[in-house]
């Protein structure tokens, strides 16, 4: 398998960019509020609002946790690029010959 550490990367990036972006519109969309809507569709309107910034709110936490998996993802393989550096330079002193 095939990881390209700098891709991995700019897609978690990417993902918290994301996240960012639907938190602020979430706040936005709690904050616009039902006024200005007649009394009769006010309480829908507010429904629709809550329903809609919860919904947004999700969306921003899935693309955090995929960022985050993202991470966790490139810290195992840092990790096992770590072990395996350690393991080679662990048979350094067999590659030369002792008299």
């Amino acid at each position: 398998m095939e990881v390209v550490p700098v891709s991995v990367g700019r897609a978690a990036q990417a993902w918290d960019e994301q996240h960012l972006d639907l938190a602020a519109a979430a706040g936005q969309v709690g904050s616009a509020g039902s006024s200005g809507f007649t009394t009769a569709v006010a309480g829908t309107a507010s429904r629709f609002l809550t329903t809609w910034q919860r919904h947004v709110e999700r969306v921003a936490t899935t693309c955090e946790d995929r960022a985050d998996g993202l991470r966790r993802t490139m810290q195992t393989y840092v990790d096992a690029e770590g072990t395996t550096t350690a393991d080679i330079d662990a048979l350094r002193p067999y590659l030369v010959e002792e008299r």
